[in-house]
């Protein structure tokens, strides 16, 4: 992951290129956050309480690519062709989606604003695949100390950084964003479900 300063880090959106309103509004959730903010485990709590889940793209990408016998170098090593693969991997989840139905995204389109902008790329260029679909909710995970797992590239940097533009960056595109603090992991689903 990028960790050097980039002139597009802090690019603001251009709402001129953007389309219409929203295409469509659904009954989907997002859980977003910095990495290691509790938003897996909270995911897996939420889908034992049959609440229809759907995983984090980067994370399902990853694994299904390590399965095959790729290493984490070569699936990450063209950053840019990995986020236009995650971006391309979301939209299709997306499509085959009802959006009535009320779902639970581990992270949402907006995310890769905001991993673009870590990445190098322009933010920009995400933006029109983000106003296909309206997600009902946002929740904002706040932060715990990161944790190594084999697939996490990111520092605290990064993840300082991650958490204070994905919150900008929901905002920008007109979401309410509901910070939920640290707390005991069925505290949050709790809340959520509530």
């Amino acid at each position: 992951m990028v960790t050097v300063d980039h002139p597009l880090r802090s690019v603001a959106l251009d709402f001129q290129k953007r389309p219409a309103p929203f295409e469509r509004e659904t009954n989907w959730c997002v859980i977003t956050g910095a990495p290691c903010s509790g938003k897996t485990t909270v995911l897996d709590r939420l889908a034992d309480r049959d609440i229809f889940c759907v995983p984090e793209a980067s994370r399902t990408y990853v694994d299904r690519e390590m399965d095959r016998g790729r290493t984490l170098v070569e699936i990450r090593g063209d950053e840019t062709a990995f986020q236009l693969r995650l971006i391309e991997f979301k939209l299709a989840a997306e499509q085959d989606l009802d959006p009535e139905r009320v779902a639970v995204f581990d992270r949402g389109m907006p995310d890769s604003i905001t991993y673009n902008r870590v990445s190098g790329l322009d933010p920009n260029a995400v933006l029109e695949a983000c106003f296909r679909r309206r997600y009902r909710l946002v929740f904002l995970f706040d932060r715990l100390p990161l944790a190594a797992d084999g697939v996490r590239v990111e520092d605290e940097n990064t993840a300082a950084f991650l958490d204070g533009w994905l919150e900008k960056d929901y905002r920008a595109l007109g979401y309410d964003v509901t910070r939920v603090p640290v707390m005991p992991v069925e505290d949050p689903v709790v809340f959520v479900v509530e």
